[in-house]
C-alpha cells in the first residue's frame, strides 16, 4: 500500500498552474519536523545537521486550487497522499525525483492563526491537535464527502481488515 501522511509547515506559497487541457496543478514543499527530543535537536543544530525534512508535494484539480487559494508560506498543514517517483534530463544527466501526490488536505490552524502567517499564539507548535476539517479530492476514491469541505466522520475511509487478507 502506497500511503503517506505528512504534518508540517509550507516553506513557500503553492504555485498554481493549469495544463493545456485546463487541469489545475500545484507544487509546494512541506518542512516536516523529525520529532527529536530537545537534547537531540540541540545536538543536531550544534553540529549543523537538519532537524526537518523538506518534502515536495503535488496536487491536481480541486485539491490544487484549494492549496493555492487557502494555504500560504508558514501555514501548518497535514496532507494524505502517495509517493510518486520520476526522472528527467538536466544538462545531459538523469535527475531522479520523489514527491507526494496529495489526495487529501487537512486544515490544521484556524483562520485567525492563518492570518498571522503561522504565528503560534498558543505555543502549541507541531504538537497541537489538528482540527477536524478536511478536504478530499473527488478522485480520491471516497465520495462520501463529495462537497469537499466539512467535518469528516471518525470512520470515513476506514474499514476492518482480516489478517488473512494482508499479503505479508
Amino acid at each position: 500500500m502506497n500511503l503517506v501522511v505528512l504534518y508540517g509547515r509550507l516553506t513557500r506559497d503553492p504555485e498554481l498552474r493549469y495544463s493545456q487541457n485546463g487541469m489545475a496543478n500545484t507544487f509546494a514543499t512541506i518542512a516536516v519536523d523529525r520529532g527529536m527530543s530537545r537534547e537531540k535537536r540541540q545536538e543536531a543544530e550544534a553540529n549543523g545537521q537538519p532537524t526537518a525534512d523538506f518534502i515536495g508535494i503535488k496536487a491536481f484539480g480541486k485539491t490544487a486550487e484549494l492549496l493555492s487559494n487557502y494555504f500560504h508560506k508558514g501555514n501548518r498543514i497535514a496532507v494524505e497522499g502517495r509517493i510518486s517517483t520520476g526522472s528527467y534530463e538536466k544538462n545531459g544527466e538523469r535527475v531522479f525525483t520523489t514527491d507526494v501526490v496529495v489526495n487529501r488536505v487537512h486544515f490544521i490552524e484556524s483562520a485567525k492563526e492563518s492570518g498571522n502567517m503561522g504565528a503560534n499564539p498558543g505555543g502549541a507548535g507541531f504538537n497541537a491537535p489538528p482540527t477536524n476539517m478536511a478536504y478530499q479530492s473527488a478522485d480520491a476514491g471516497n465520495n462520501a464527502n463529495a462537497g469537499g469541505f466539512g467535518p469528516k466522520s471518525d470512520d470515513e475511509g476506514y474499514y476492518p481488515i482480516d489478517n488473512n487478507d494482508i499479503p505479508f
